[in-house]
């Protein structure tokens, strides 16, 4: 699972990539939720998740015969997704009580009180929660359908032997 998630060279076949699909999601939900649940300095840790992505992503691009690079598709990709579901989505998760506490925050902001307003946003987090794991488990289904679709390219390529024959050393 090591070289599935931290090694962004060689090949893998849809099975092994909906496995590092899945694992990231599942720790993408837990990143997700600790903010809200330990304070807001636990957000960096989201950072660290890019990294595993990149490999699981590039290693299914690279099993299709193409760049790794197209990871930036998927990340735009991703970005316009959680933009029009967070727009769709998110007056529904919001409320009148979160449109509330948005005014207030704005208000306690603009007058200078910015531990009232960190305050408001924290809560805004809990409120909106449901829908930021639903993005997430959605884009990492969306998205990885369709990287997931991608052909496998029969023969060895540029990036290694075709994954699971006796020349293919990470399968």
């Amino acid at each position: 699972m090591g070289n599935l998630l931290f090694n962004p060279q060689g090949r893998i076949l849809k099975n092994r990539f909906w496995q590092g699909l899945v694992v990231l999601t599942v720790a993408s939900v837990i990143v997700t939720a600790l903010p809200v649940y330990l304070g807001t300095m636990f957000g960096i840790v989201s950072l660290l998740m890019i990294y595993p992505y990149i490999c699981v992503y590039a290693k299914r691009f690279h099993d299709a015969g193409t760049t790794g690079w197209w990871v930036i598709v998927v990340w735009l990709g991703t970005l316009v997704l959680s933009f029009i579901e967070g727009m769709i989505l998110g007056p529904m998760f919001l409320g009148e009580s979160g449109r509330a506490i948005q005014a207030e925050a704005a208000e306690r902001l603009a007058q200078g009180e910015f531990d009232v307003f960190m305050q408001a946003q924290e809560r805004l987090a809990e409120i909106m929660l449901p829908l930021s794991i639903m993005t997430v488990v959605a884009n990492n289904a969306i998205v990885g359908f369709i990287v997931g679709s991608l052909a496998t390219e029969p023969r060895t390529n540029k990036h290694g032997p075709v994954p699971g024959t006796e020349h293919d050393e990470f399968s």
